[in-house]
């Protein structure tokens, strides 16, 4: 089972493991791989609280780390959000992370209505050879 550990550097943004999504959508859907990051922007449903929720899974099985990064848009640094998803070599599971409770923007009443993430992985095991994990992004 894949574990989860937040980063030091979390900020404004509270981050948990879930096991699955509450969002009624089917999310974006692409694969990451050790040498390509992916990079994006999640954006809310008007009216509801920003909150992201990405399931990532291990289905070739390698040793990996998957590392999610949620970060202001802005540029301002008002918040900042780091997890990684850690499987054992042969563990094909998958594994979530939710990012919530985003904090109110400059002006002390909108709340913040998107993010950009970069969702990266490392090869554990085999630095030298490719692998890559199913990534969904879901937005509240």
């Amino acid at each position: 089972m894949a574990s989860l550990s937040v980063g030091a550097i979390t900020r404004n943004v509270t981050v948990r493991s879930i096991n699955d999504t509450t969002s009624s959508g089917l999310g974006s859907g692409f694969n990451v791989g050790n040498t390509a990051p992916v990079t994006g922007r999640a954006l809310s449903t008007p009216g509801v609280p920003l909150t992201v929720q990405i399931s990532a899974e291990n289905d070739r099985g390698d040793g990996n780390t998957c590392t999610f990064v949620v970060a202001d848009p802005s540029g301002s640094g008002l918040f900042l959000g780091e997890a990684s998803l850690t499987w054992p070599e042969g563990d094909t599971s998958v594994g979530w992370v939710e990012f919530s409770n985003f904090p109110i923007q400059a002006d002390g009443v909108t709340p913040v209505g998107d993010c950009d993430y970069a969702i990266s992985l490392n090869h554990d095991t085999d630095v030298s050879s490719g692998t890559q994990v199913g990534v969904r992004v879901f937005t509240l």
